[in-house]
Parts: structure tokens; sequence; C-alpha cells
């Protein structure tokens, strides 16, 4: 097949309190998640920030110790698998909670499979990429 395989996007709520436990958004090599489907597994994710927080709200990679506060109309992109293909366990994120105000974010997961030609090729397999925030067309690392 050609072109993306991506799931639909999921839009998420978090009101006061609204959090997100750490997780990662592929299947490392414990689990069966993502065998069955016709994608392979979550290659990588892009969070769309889709309104601000009054207080609260980060998602934060707790062992890469980075953290993003949520900011209207930006978004963030990650790659969840290595090079090689195998899980990247930096990435495991959470969304911290909401102390004022709502949270608004959308996920979108692009699967391994279709994306071959898109990403870029490199000799270090265990390579790892920071998460690049997008802020008015602008990308922040």
């Amino acid at each position: 097949s050609s072109g993306i395989n991506a799931e639909y996007g999921q839009v998420n709520n978090y009101g006061i309190g609204g959090q997100y436990e750490p997780h990662y958004d592929m299947a490392t090599k414990e689990e069966k998640a993502f065998t069955e489907h016709d994608g392979g597994n979550r290659v990588a994710t892009l969070l769309f920030y889709m309104g601000n927080t009054d207080a609260g709200g980060a998602t934060v990679f707790v062992d890469a110790g980075a953290r993003l506060a949520p900011q209207k109309n930006s978004a963030v992109f990650w790659y969840n698998l290595l090079p090689n293909g195998n899980p990247d366990l930096l990435t495991r994120h959470a969304g911290c909670p909401v102390l004022a105000g709502t949270k608004w974010v959308m996920n979108k997961w692009f699967h391994v499979n279709d994306q071959v030609f898109t990403r870029p090729c490199d000799l270090d397999e265990n390579r790892r990429e920071k998460p690049a925030k997008l802020y008015n067309g602008q990308y922040t690392v």
C-alpha cells in the first residue's frame, strides 16, 4: 500500500484535576498491542494543543526530563520507535493535572507500515530524536 498509515485523530478534554498517567504510545516488546494492526506499531505521535490552560496540564517526558506547557495552536511531534524499530523508552510521557481551566488536545498516531520512505534514514540505528514543538509554524526543540 502507499500513503500515510495513521489512526483517526482523538480529541481529549481534561477539566480540573484531569491528568493522564505515564505511558508509551507504542507497544513495547512485551506487549502485543499493535501486532495485529495492519499498520504495525505506532512509529510517531503528533499532539495538537487546541487551547491554553489557566494553570497546569503540561505534557512531561518523565524519563527524558522534558516538560511542555500547553500553548493554543501549537503541536509537538516525536518518534516512538528508534530507527532500528525498537521502542524508544525515553518517550514515556504523562499529562500533568489541570489546576485551573480546561485542557483540549488532539492526538494523531502514525503507524510504521508505509512510513519507510518518509522517515529520514540514519546510520546510527539507536539515535534518539528530541521532541519538536511547533509554535505558529516555527519548530523548537
